[in-house]
Order: structure tokens, then sequence, then C-alpha cells
């Protein structure tokens, strides 16, 4: 019997030095969870994707990081509309630590994607208490939400082809003149004489016998006036 209650007395001392110790380590650290949204709007059902890539950046020196970051930041990334929480950052110390959030997707055809930077400050106090702080163009908000758009680019009307001229109707040739006397050229005759040649021997004879009466004339006028002065 005496056994037995030493044996509870032991247990019981156990547990109360166990139980102080417990609560400290818990106090000694503290763990923050943030939640990003994502709205996503696209005017058909299907769009290409809806996946979007955010970074977590510290711009506080050696501000703690979720598990699996890398020098850059912690990337993430979101399918369609819904919620996303970061793997949770463990602050060991009082501190204030200052963060940066925002998509790293790159830009596509037909995305408007959202490109706000959002501010994340974290106090943490000297009894590991943590408080929030999130700034989105200078304004605080209360959520981390993004929302994106996408409209499916007009597409590109198909021309008509072109309507087909039909040909004229083809009209005959008409039919070659026969042949006829060319520029001022008379009637074609069997004669071949040369035309200029003939002119030109019949002027000299009428020439020649011209003279030969105006000689003639002459003679006879000469012999008559000489047998009146006989």
């Amino acid at each position: 019997m005496r056994k037995s209650i030493f044996a509870a007395l032991l247990i019981l001392v156990c547990l109360i030095n166990i139980l102080p110790g417990a609560a400290a380590y818990a106090a000694e650290r503290a763990e923050v969870t943030l939640t990003v949204g994502q709205i996503f709007v696209s005017d058909i059902s299907t769009p290409p994707s809806e996946v979007f890539t955010y970074c977590l950046v510290p711009h506080t020196a050696d501000a703690p990081m979720p598990a699996e970051s890398d020098p850059d930041g912690h990337t993430f990334t979101i399918t369609g509309t819904g919620n996303r929480q970061i793997d949770p950052i463990t602050f060991a110390a009082a501190g204030e630590f200052v963060y940066e959030l925002h998509s790293v997707t790159a830009d596509q055809n037909g995305y408007t994607i959202d490109r706000r930077v959002y501010t994340i400050e974290v106090y943490v106090t000297e009894t590991l208490e943590v408080f929030l702080v999130y700034i989105s163009d200078g304004d605080k908000v209360a959520e981390l939400d993004f929302t994106h758009r996408y409209q499916a680019p007009p597409s590109t009307p198909t021309p008509d082809p072109p309507t087909p001229t039909p040909n004229p109707p083809s009209t005959p040739n008409p039919p070659a003149p026969p042949d006829g006397p060319k520029g001022g050229d008379g009637p074609k005759t069997s004669d071949d004489s040369n035309p200029a040649l003939w002119t030109a021997l019949l002027t000299i004879s009428s020439a020649a016998l011209f003279f030969l009466f105006w000689a003639a004339w002459r003679s006879w006028r000469s012999r008559e006036k000489r047998g009146r002065k006989a």
C-alpha cells in the first residue's frame, strides 16, 4: 500500500515538473500563417489557365520565412478562385518584420493580372504576441486578395473569298478586207511601164515640134520680107 502511494506521488511530482516546462516552451515561439485569396473572373467557362504564381519576399534582415523558401523568397501557386495558406512562419524573438507579396505570373494574351503589391508588417511583442498589418497602395486592408481576369481575344474574321469576275463575251474578229489599192496608186493593169518616163518623152516631143514649127514660121517670114523689098 505504501509503495503504491509513493509511486503515485512520484508520478505527480514528475507531471508538475514537466508541465511548466511545456508551457515555457510554448511561450518561446509564435507561428503566423498567412492566407492569400484569389478571385478569377473569365468570360468563358474554360480559360487556357487558372494557375497564378506568387512570391513572398522579406524586407527585413534575418526575417523568418516559411519552410522551403529560397534566397529570393517563398514562391507558391493558387489555382482558380479560392484561398491558399502559406506555410507557417515561426518567430522566436520580439521585433518588427516587413514582407512584400505580389504575383510573379508572366503576362499572357487575354489575361489582366492583378499586379498589386501588398506590404505585410508583423509586430512580435516580448510575450510573443503577434499583430499583423496589411497595406496596399498606402492604405490598410483587411485581407490579401488578388483578382485576375481573362477575356478571350477577338477572333480574326476569315476574309470572304473574292467573287470571280465573269469574263466578257468574246467578240469575233471582223474579216480582213480584200487587198486593194494602197495610197494614191491607180488600178493595177498588165502594163508595167513607168508613167513618168512616158510623160517626159511626150513633153520633149511636144517641145521639139513647137521648135520646128517656130523655126519654119521664122524662115517663111524672112523670105516674105525679102520678096517685098525686091
